[in-house]
C-alpha cells in the first residue's frame, strides 16, 4: 500500500509539474519574444474614480498590466517605454480639476482615459491644454464629443442603446420599465438613453423607477416595476444591481432581466445568486474563454502582470485601450507625437484592429451625436447556470434607434 501510494504521489507530482511546464511555456509562446524599451518614459496622464460610492480600480490595473507588457515585449512606443501618471477621482467636479491640473505639471503627451463621473471638468481641462483624450470607460457626454476625444469602447451609451434595441427586436419587449439611479449619471443613462432608445425601437411603453443612491432595500422599487406590468426590467445600477435582483425576485417578478456590466462581475454574480439567472447584457468584448488570439494575450498578460485584478469590463477597456494605442503610434519616435499627430493615426483609414472587439473607425458616424465614439458594436450576453456567456458570436448595435 505504501509503495502504491508513493509511486501514485510521484506519478501525481509528474504529472502536475509536466502541466505546469505546458503552461508557462503555452503562456510564453502567447507573450512573444521580450523586446525591452529603453531611454526616457513617454507620460500619459490618467484619471480613476477609485474613491467614493462606486469605484473602478481594476481600469487602471488593466492599463498598467498592458503598459508592463507592452514596455517588456513590444518596445513601448517608439523604442520608449509608456508612463501612466495617475491621480485618483470621486466623482466630484472639483476633485477632477484638481487631478487634471496635477497631470498637467507632468508634461503628458496625451490622457489615457479611464473612469471618471466627473470627467466633464477634467476635460475642461485638457481641452484648454489642446491634449488628446484616448479610450477607457465612458460615463459622460464629455468624453463621447469631446473635440480631442477618441473612444475605442462605447460603455455607457453604446451597450445600453444595443440591449435596448436587442430586447425590442430580438425578445419581443413592447413594455418595459428602467430602474436607475437617482442622480444626474443614472438619469443621462436610464431615462436618456435607455427609455428612449427602447421607445424608439418599437416598445409601446418603458416606465423609470428611480433609486436613491444609497438605497439598501429596493422592495419598493421592485414592486413599482411588477405593478407596472413591464414584459422587461433594465437594472441600470452600478452599485445596487445584486440588490435589484435579489428585490425583484422576493416580489414574483416575471420581466424578462435586462442590466448593465456591473451586474455580471464575478462578486455581484454570487451576491444576487439564482435572481440573476436570465439576465441579459452587452459588452464591447468578446468572451474571453473564446479563444482568440486576443482573449489568449489579455489573459497570459494579466496572469503574468496582475493575476489578482477582476478581468471584468472596465479591466478589458482600460487593457484594450493601451494596446490600441501601442498599435497606433508604437513606431513613433516619441519626439514627434503632437496632439496632431496623435489624432490623426486613430482618425486617419477605416477598420483598425480594436483589442478584443469589433473594428473600429473614428469618423464621428457611428453612435449619433457622440461624435468621439469610434465603435459602438456590442456582443450580447447571458447569465446561465450562474454565468454570463455570449449569445451567438454576432455584433450588435443600435442603429438609429439611438438618437443621442
Amino acid at each position: 500500500m505504501a509503495v502504491a501510494a508513493a509511486t501514485a504521489l510521484l506519478t501525481s507530482c509528474s504529472s502536475s509539474d509536466n502541466t505546469s511546464t505546458d503552461s508557462a511555456a503555452a503562456s510564453a509562446d502567447i507573450l512573444g519574444k521580450k523586446n525591452p524599451a529603453g531611454g526616457t518614459p513617454v507620460v500619459f496622464g490618467v484619471l480613476n474614480l477609485e474613491s467614493g460610492p462606486v469605484t473602478f480600480p481594476e481600469v487602471l490595473k488593466g492599463e498598467q498590466a498592458a503598459v508592463d507588457y507592452v514596455n517588456e515585449y513590444l518596445g513601448g512606443t517608439g523604442g520608449h517605454p509608456i508612463k501612466l501618471v495617475s491621480c485618483v477621482t470621486d466623482g466630484q467636479p472639483a476633485t477632477s480639476t484638481r487631478c487634471a491640473n496635477q497631470i498637467l505639471d507632468q508634461k503628458p503627451v496625451a490622457i489615457l482615459g479611464a473612469a471618471d463621473t466627473g470627467a466633464p471638468a477634467a476635460m475642461k481641462v485638457w481641452e484648454r491644454a489642446d491634449l488628446a483624450y484616448l479610450g477607457g470607460m465612458t460615463f459622460t457626454p464629455a468624453e463621447n464629443t469631446g473635440k480631442n476625444s477618441v473612444q475605442f469602447y462605447s460603455t455607457s451609451q453604446g451597450d445600453n442603446a444595443a440591449l435596448s434595441t436587442y430586447a425590442v427586436k430580438e425578445l419581443g419587449v413592447s413594455k418595459g420599465a428602467v430602474m436607475y439611479t437617482d442622480d444626474s449619471q443614472g438619469k443621462s443613462t436610464g431615462l436618456g438613453v435607455i427609455k428612449p432608445t427602447m421607445l424608439n425601437a418599437g416598445a409601446k411603453s418603458v416606465k423609470g423607477v428611480a433609486v436613491p443612491p444609497a438605497a439598501a432595500d429596493l422592495s419598493a422599487q421592485a414592486a413599482a416595476v411588477v405593478q407596472s406590468g413591464a414584459d422587461a426590467v433594465y437594472v441600470n445600477l452600478p452599485n445596487g444591481c445584486s440588490n435589484a435582483l435579489r428585490a425583484l425576485q422576493s416580489v414574483g417578478n416575471h420581466a424578462k432581466l435586462l442590466g448593465i456590466g456591473p451586474c455580471i462581475e464575478p462578486k455581484a454574480l454570487e451576491s444576487a445568486g439564482a435572481a440573476a439567472e436570465g439576465l441579459y447584457t452587452a459588452q464591447p468584448f468578446e468572451p474571453l474563454d473564446g479563444g482568440s488570439k486576443d482573449a489568449k494575450l489579455f489573459n497570459a498578460v494579466m496572469d503574468k502582470y496582475a493575476k489578482d485584478t477582476a478581468r471584468a469590463t472596465g479591466t478589458m477597456a482600460g487593457f484594450g485601450s493601451v494596446m490600441n494605442i501601442q498599435a497606433a503610434l508604437g513606431k513613433t519616435d516619441p519626439s514627434k507625437l503632437t496632439t496632431k499627430s496623435i489624432l490623426s493615426a486613430f482618425r486617419t483609414g477605416t477598420d483598425h484592429h480594436n483589442f478584443l472587439s469589433h473594428p473600429y473607425t473614428c469618423d464621428g458616424k457611428q453612435l449619433g451625436t457622440s461624435t468621439a465614439v469610434c465603435n459602438a458594436y456590442q456582443r450580447i450576453y447571458q447569465v446561465k447556470n450562474g454565468k454570463s456567456a455570449s449569445v451567438g458570436d454576432e455584433w450588435v448595435t443600435a442603429g438609429s434607434n439611438f438618437t443621442g
